[in-house]
């Protein structure tokens, strides 16, 4: 290298040697502001000229796809600041250091090893990248106004050890649906009890029941601990805060007291959470449109989906994307639910008159660059946005409708002036979830072939490249997180002309965005063939349309769908779990009650179905598995089954006398094998399922 050149000219002039530079060139003193010249020099991104600088210094370029801050700091944020870098992961042996400027003395990088306690390997990012970086490590947690939230420590075992079983049983369900990465805790009365069910990867999965007086002593609790009435006759709405290791999770509690007790479901949003494109599993190409959408200066993007399609956190994503120190950006969002470091939220409050529309009309005069308006719902708040977008701001919103195209008709209808936006409207996107495959069971297709897999090759030419298996990390499910598939529309001319002459029916529409518009199907697609994911999981999401819209992208018989709809579909029933050695007594279950009902021979199956699937109400035990004494069976069972917490029926045969009284004496349900055909069954279900578990 030249030593009489700037350090980051050196780095550039590795891969643009062509670049002729003035032989007097000053480069800025300031760290930051030498990135920035740098790059404008040479006409190259900050990511392009960190991967040169990387390659100068033997080093790896740095992602912030593998940015942790949830983790926290393995290193003092004094020597973070004066030496400008940011631990970006660490490990028990090994801490990833991300640095602007690589040229540490040996001094230095001795005190980073001394400092982390283990060994520590450097990556290259620009500045911005880092002090963003450095903001969201270090920020401090923020609360709303004087409202003190409380807070429960997962962790402190000595604080949960000090407290009764009902308070530990709270700790304890919190901390398995943080495990396993749970959206929300569904608690409500089930049969007699109560039950506790997580939503992952946006699927219900049942967890546990629980005795009545458990789910009261829980209800309690939460609203003690939010500062809510302990027994009102209307919904509330409250917070608490978890606090586990170095990550700290709010949790938005809604109680809705019901016919048999108070529906409880808590919210969970963990606050140290990464937004970025590529933390949220997007698409390479799907990336690249989201960025090519909101590069513009002005204008308004729109995105559509129902609820829980990840419409919240994809414009978190693009305004992470967007976030840096010489951009202004603002949001109106009801409620804000995760903190953005750099940015101004602003909570709109109907009830103190702070709407969507009052609150955007004060956020304009504080010279925004991006403002985020979480919801267009009437007219004035999308004409005001509209206008926003019209005189230099960059505009993101959400409108609920089914797709992209379908925005532009229920913008219309708001009585919106169509040449207003055909000039303001930049592009819209739709946008889903669908699981993706797990990767530590997924196994690759392999003969015989499926008929949606035969049926996905018919269409495409191509077969879905892995299957769902299930294994103990997926929870049995063959799917472990989820994966964004989008629509998007852009503004091109012939929409716009269309917009300006009238046009407004999906059929004009259509015709008006050819070559402006990428389908679902085209997204889905990608992950498929990629084997993330497999046609019947995304059809689950998009209904027949995933097919037909396939289709014609490949220009196929519509009309062709060759396998059943219901392929790979369980039963959603709740299930009835029989313990015998008789199989045809499970038809005779399954045709006289209303219930799914699985067989298996023992109690050590039993246990494993139980553990695997959540989905079982009660069990069934055929009373011809009494080999020995009815005393000693009973208690053999009870030893063996009373940890899953599920009720019991037994089917008691001809010459168990002994038996029958011993069920009596305890008080425990049972039928006669020749009931089962008769009224006596679903009474005795009644009974067992409207009361105490035996």
């Amino acid at each position: 290298m030249n030593s009489g050149k700037h350090w980051l000219l050196e780095a550039a002039l590795l891969g643009h040697p062509e670049v002729a530079l003035a032989a007097d060139l000053a480069i800025a003193p300031n760290l930051s502001d030498a990135w920035a010249q740098v790059c404008g020099l040479f006409h190259i991104s900050a990511a392009d000229l960190a991967a040169l600088v990387a390659k100068a210094h033997g080093l790896e370029q740095g992602s912030l796809k593998r940015f942790q801050p949830g983790e926290g700091s393995c290193l003092p944020e004094r020597m973070c600041r004066e030496l400008q870098l940011v631990p970006l992961w660490h490990e028990r042996d090994l801490a990833c250091i991300a640095v602007s400027d690589p040229r540490l003395t040996q001094d230095q990088s001795r005190q980073l090893s001394f400092a982390a306690k283990r060994p520590v390997e450097l990556v290259v990012l620009d500045p911005q990248s880092i002090d963003t970086c450095q903001t969201r490590l270090f920020a401090q947690p923020q609360r709303s106004g004087n409202v003190k939230t409380q807070v429960i420590d997962l962790l402190d075992k000595g604080s949960l050890e000090s407290q009764s079983s009902n308070v530990k049983l709270v700790g304890a369900i919190f901390k398995s649906a943080v495990d396993q990465n749970a959206s929300d805790i569904h608690i409500h009365p089930f049969v007699g009890g109560g039950a506790i069910r997580f939503r992952v990867d946006g699927v219900m999965r049942r967890i546990a029941t629980l005795p009545i007086e458990s789910l009261e002593s829980i209800a309690r609790y939460l609203k003690t601990h939010a500062g809510l009435e302990p027994n009102p006759l209307k919904p509330q709405d409250g917070r608490l805060r978890l606090k586990y290791g170095q990550r700290e999770i709010d949790v938005r509690l809604s109680i809705l007291p019901v016919y048999d007790g108070d529906r409880i479901v808590c919210r969970l949003l963990d606050q140290s959470r990464n937004f970025s494109l590529q933390h949220s599993r997007f698409s390479a190409a799907d990336q690249q449109a989201l960025r090519r959408l909101v590069g513009q200066s002005a204008g308004i993007v729109l995105l559509t989906g129902p609820t829980g399609s990840g419409k919240t956190s994809t414009l978190y994503a693009l305004l992470t994307e967007l976030n840096g120190v010489d951009v202004n950006i603002m949001t109106i969002e009801d409620p804000v639910e995760y903190v953005l470091p750099g940015i101004s939220q602003v909570q709109v409050n109907d009830k103190q008159g702070l709407s969507f529309a009052d609150t955007l009309r004060s956020i304009l005069r504080q010279d925004p660059d991006v403002v985020l308006v979480g919801e267009i719902r009437d007219e004035e708040t999308a004409r005001i946005a509209l206008q926003a977008s019209l005189t230099g701001h960059l505009v993101l919103s959400t409108l609920h409708t089914n797709d992209a195209l379908g925005a532009i008709p229920r913008l219309l209808d708001l009585s919106l002036d169509a040449s207003v936006l055909a000039d303001a409207l930049i592009g819209v996107v739709s946008q889903r979830l669908v699981r993706g495959l797990c990767e530590d069971c997924r196994q690759p297709r392999s003969a015989p072939t499926s008929a949606s897999e035969d049926e996905f090759k018919r269409i495409t030419g191509e077969y879905p490249a892995y299957r769902p298996v299930g294994c103990e990390k997926c929870g049995y499910t063959g799917f472990k997180g989820r994966l964004p598939i989008i629509e998007y529309v852009e503004m091109g001319p012939n929409l716009r002309q269309a917009l300006l002459t009238g046009g407004r029916s999906l059929a004009t529409l259509q015709d008006a965005v050819r070559g402006h518009r990428r389908s679902m199907a085209a997204s889905a697609k990608a992950w498929i063939v990629s084997g993330q994911t497999t046609p019947l999981e995304v059809q689950k999401i998009l209904g027949l349309k995933f097919w037909t819209e396939l289709a014609q992208e490949h220009g196929k018989d519509v009309g062709a769908l060759n396998f059943s709809v219901s392929e790979g579909q369980a039963d959603k029933r709740m299930k009835l779990l029989l313990i015998s050695g008789d199989a045809g007594l499970a038809k005779q279950l399954g045709s006289a009650l209303p219930y799914g009902v699985e067989h298996v021979g023992d109690e050590t199956a039993a246990l494993q179905r139980i553990e695997k699937l959540g989905d079982v109400m009660a069990l069934v035990i055929d009373s011809g598995l009494c080999t020995g004494t009815p005393v000693a069976w009973m208690v053999a069972l009870r030893t063996a089954l009373a940890s899953t917490g599920l009720p019991v029926l037994f089917v008691v045969r001809e010459g168990t006398e002994t038996l029958q009284m011993l069920l009596e004496r305890y008080g425990a349900q049972f039928v006669k094998l020749d009931e089962i055909q008769t009224a006596a069954l679903p009474a005795a279900f009644n009974r067992l399922l409207q009361g105490a578990n035996p």
